[in-house]
């Protein structure tokens, strides 16, 4: 009677996860089919959901300025440039020092980016797209380079300024976009620096940095303080054991933190659209798709929005280990 209980039990758990998991991936399956399609099953009044042709007009149309390009030779450039990312990974997995091999992944997407727009006519939202990926760079390393320091000297500290600190930040936080978003637009346009990448940046980073500090300050809290002091009485500075000690013990948790922060900013669009008012980024121009009356507009919004995904999905797979451990274990336990 146990057994069969038990076995019910699994079975119900089973279904219910794979419910989740259809009931997840389904307005991405949904979109994925809505950027393929002709404009006429889109337009149908019952939809098509099997049976119907496939086409890459909504991407021709929305990335390159040229019909008559051929998408095979668009997607035949990005495998190339996938699999030599690819081959350098395995590469650098397979030798101790990894890192020249990173810096090669990233030599080679820049160099990538650069030559796409010089080997085929593009849009305008190819513009979109690399102003998404430097603001949220930007963004990222700023925000975690603030963050591991503050995140440090909170969790080391405790004082009671360290807790109104924590407090206060915390109670920005918490504050809707809304009540920023007018102060930040007036500082920029004071300064000049309306519609430029440098007030987008600045603005997120002082939006998410709450969010780095106390995430990275609960990781920080879990390093045994013993770790430090015996680098420290081996003479390293508390500079150096926090460098080459503490951050690379806790690195799961560097690495869980960097990509909330990388989907806060890359999926950013109040202050995006409030402070740039042509500097746009790819949330940005997708919705102004959305907005139009023709249903060509929708298949080129899924096709943006598929395009915009796939970027945050091949990262998220990449450092899945990375975040897992950082979520689930943290870093060492005392």
């Amino acid at each position: 009677m146990l057994n069969r209980t038990t076995w019910r039990s699994r079975v119900a758990v089973h279904a219910t996860l794979v419910l989740l998991v259809v009931w997840s991936i389904l307005p991405f399956v949904w979109t994925l089919q809505t950027s393929i399609k002709f404009t006429r099953d889109v337009a149908a009044r019952t939809p098509v959901l099997w049976g119907y042709e496939t086409t890459s007009n909504a991407y021709n149309a929305f990335w390159l300025d040229d019909d008559e390009i051929n998408m095979w030779t668009v997607l035949g450039y990005l495998v190339a440039v996938a699999l030599i990312c690819t081959a350098l990974g395995v590469i650098g997995r397979r030798v101790e020092r990894s890192w020249p091999f990173n810096v090669g992944i990233i030599a080679v997407l820049a160099a990538a980016a650069w030559w796409f727009p010089r080997q085929f006519e593009v849009a305008d939202e190819y513009d979109f797209f690399i102003n998404s990926l430097i603001v949220t760079v930007a963004t990222v390393l700023i925000s975690i380079s603030i963050g591991l320091l503050a995140g440090y000297g909170l969790a080391r500290y405790t004082g009671v300024s360290g807790a109104v600190i924590l407090i206060v930040a915390l109670a920005f936080r918490a504050l809707p976009r809304t009540a920023f978003i007018l102060p930040y637009f007036f500082i920029a346009k004071e300064l000049n620096l309306l519609d430029s990448r440098f007030a987008i940046v600045m603005s997120l980073v002082a939006v998410n940095q709450p969010f780095t500090i106390w995430m990275l300050r609960s990781f920080f809290m879990d390093v045994p303080k013993e770790l430090e002091e015996s680098a420290m009485i081996d003479g390293c500075s508390r500079f150096q054991a926090f460098r080459k000690v503490i951050v690379p013990v806790m690195w799961p948790g560097v690495i869980a933190t960097a990509l909330f922060t990388m989907l806060l900013a890359y999926n950013e669009f109040l202050f995006i659209r409030v402070l740039a008012p042509t500097e746009w980024t790819l949330p940005v121009a997708i919705v102004s798709l959305t907005g139009g009356e023709s249903s060509r507009t929708i298949t080129e919004a899924a096709a943006a929005s598929v395009s915009i995904t796939l970027p945050i999905v091949i990262v998220i797979v990449l450092f899945q280990k990375h975040l897992v451990k950082g979520l689930g274990a943290g870093a060492v336990k005392g």
